[in-house]
């Protein structure tokens, strides 16, 4: 099995594009791209510049793929306004119509009108398999885009399985919220895992430094197990600069348990855009903050009370 990570936040733009090839077949997961929020420490013409070359790196896993995969319906996993990027390809996509939000079920149904007559082949992936020779894409059921009953909707993790390795897509979780997910991801038993840690970007304001806490032990719990050559964590976290220092525990517990956590960026011997930029243009939003101990997580709980 062969992994590309094609266009990821720590690259410098919105997306969680993989190009996966294996002896049977290639497979492009979420060809969408976006601009990063104002917060990510770069300037407007540098991410222009990323936007266009990482648009083109999508163009190109696209072209060379046999299937692409669309777990939902946001515009950094699809890209409804270039139709013929699946020309002829096998689509394998979200139902538009079930688990959904009222968004992504209009964005999904015009989108479906759009690439009717230019697939070669459309079919609903919700919690089923695709088999192609020895190569298994196996499509969970509906989860949630973040916490429980989130206004965000549902997506759908991927597996790919061609028989000798597996790797697990996690998509848009948002964190790893539950046990739940900790638990399918890990009855998997997946050689690569890939997924996004928790949006903390907007820590404070959309989401809670509760459930940043439940992301983190439940992330750790992953990492505790699964037996997983490479963990790439990458998409919401990737755009705040304090990701180290907010997810420091999993940080420190993967050194302990000696797993491989890197970012798409780091997998391939780049440091993170999030990072470098932080470095070159300076802060933005944030020019202070704490080191997330589990110290730190018991004195918020404190103060909360």
């Amino acid at each position: 099995m062969k992994i590309k990570y094609v266009a990821f936040d720590s690259f410098g733009v919105k997306s969680m594009c993989t190009f996966v090839r294996t002896n049977d077949i290639s497979i492009t997961i979420d060809p969408g791209i976006a601009w990063e929020t104002s917060s990510f420490p770069l300037p407007f013409f540098k991410k222009e510049e990323l936007d266009f070359k990482y648009s083109n790196e999508i163009k190109r896993a696209c072209r060379n793929s046999d299937v692409i995969v669309i777990t939902h319906y946001h515009y950094d996993h699809f890209s409804p306004n270039n139709p013929f990027l699946y020309k002829d390809k096998l689509l394998l996509l979200k139902d538009p119509n079930k688990d959904i939000n009222k968004s992504q079920r209009h964005r999904g149904n015009d989108f479906l009108m759009s690439i009717k007559n230019k697939v070669k082949k459309l079919e609903i992936a919700d919690n089923r398999c695709f088999v192609f020779g020895k190569t298994k894409i196996r499509f969970s059921s509906p989860v949630w885009h973040g916490a429980k009953n989130t206004g965000l909707g549902f997506v759908l993790m991927v597996v790919i399985d061609d028989g000798k390795e597996k790797l697990l897509f996690t998509s848009d979780l948002n964190g790893i919220y539950t046990e739940e997910y900790v638990d399918l991801i890990s009855n998997e038993k997946p050689d690569y895992i890939i997924f996004d840690g928790a949006p903390t970007y907007l820590l404070g304001y959309v989401m809670s430094f509760k459930n940043l806490e439940l992301c983190v032990r439940n992330t750790i719990r992953l990492l505790e197990n699964t037996a997983s050559r490479l963990y790439v964590i990458d998409h919401h976290l990737l755009r705040d600069y304090r990701y180290k220092e907010l997810y420091y525990e999993v940080f420190k517990r993967a050194r302990e348990l000696g797993k491989k956590l890197l970012t798409a960026a780091e997998a391939v011997g780049k440091e993170p855009a999030v990072i470098e930029a932080y470095k070159k243009y300076g802060p933005t939003k944030w020019k202070e903050w704490e080191r997330m101990t589990w110290a730190r997580f018991r004195k918020i709980k404190k103060k909360i009370k």
